[in-house]
């Protein structure tokens, strides 16, 4: 036998040789991906801009509704300061006649009538005006007044003479106009006194009796002395 055969027999064989540092690529960890170099879908998104003092429409409050309030206002203040009328806050007085004592002076349709008395209706509330009585009297020496109506601020006015009908005229307190002023005669019985004319007493204010009597309507006018019922006046408190 050939010695190189035996001593080959009984030679282990050698290790496989190991490469150096060459592990397979399965078990080498990869190295981390360069940062500047990193695909685009890997990368973090930057946080989305913030729009400065920019709030969407669906967060933003609502700003508040428009208020009325100086409109309401406005109308308030121009009712506060209505210039208050002469007739405001002033007493009241019925005039009427012995003849019909349930009957009163009035205004209807412009005209100066008598009228069953009904303290509702303003038109048959006057004012007795004695503002300028001690400046202005009668012949007789009796103070004047004038008879202003409540409802229309108008005021009684003479007559244009005889047998015609009394008049009404828009009332001036800063004014004097003898046309409105009246005096009363003396007590005549029962409180009632002629009512004249303060430039001429011989005119009375006269209820027209005519044919049909005093009825709702009664025309008033300016007459000459007739002692009368019709010509006697007299006032009460409404």
């Amino acid at each position: 036998m050939d010695p190189r055969h035996h001593h080959n027999a009984y030679q282990p064989t050698p290790p496989p040789p190991q490469p150096a540092h060459h592990l397979p690529t399965h078990h080498q960890p990869s190295p981390p991906p360069p940062q500047h170099h990193a695909p685009a879908h890997h990368q973090p998104s930057p946080p989305p801009p913030q729009p400065s003092h920019h709030v969407t429409s669906h967060h933003q409050p609502s700003p508040p509704p428009p208020q009325p309030a100086a409109i309401v206002h406005h109308v308030s203040h121009q009712t506060t300061h209505q210039t208050p009328k002469y007739t405001d806050n002033k007493p009241t007085v019925r005039f009427y006649s012995k003849i019909k004592t349930n009957y009163s002076l009035t205004i209807r349709n412009g005209e100066v009538v008598l009228a069953p008395t009904n303290p509702s209706d303003h038109h048959q509330h006057w004012i007795k005006e004695e503002k300028f009585s001690t400046r202005v009297k009668d012949e007789e020496g009796f103070p004047s007044f004038a008879l202003v109506n409540k409802a229309t601020g108008q005021a009684l006015k003479h007559a244009t003479g005889a047998a015609k009908p009394v008049q009404l005229t828009e009332y001036n307190p800063d004014k004097l106009d003898e046309s409105v002023l009246w005096t009363q005669s003396k007590d005549l019985g029962d409180g009632f006194h002629a009512v004249r004319m303060v430039n001429k007493i011989k005119l009375n204010v006269d209820a027209s009796i005519g044919d049909t009597g005093i009825h709702d309507g009664t025309k008033i006018l300016c007459w000459e002395w007739t002692k009368g019922d019709n010509q006697r006046w007299t006032t009460a408190p409404f």
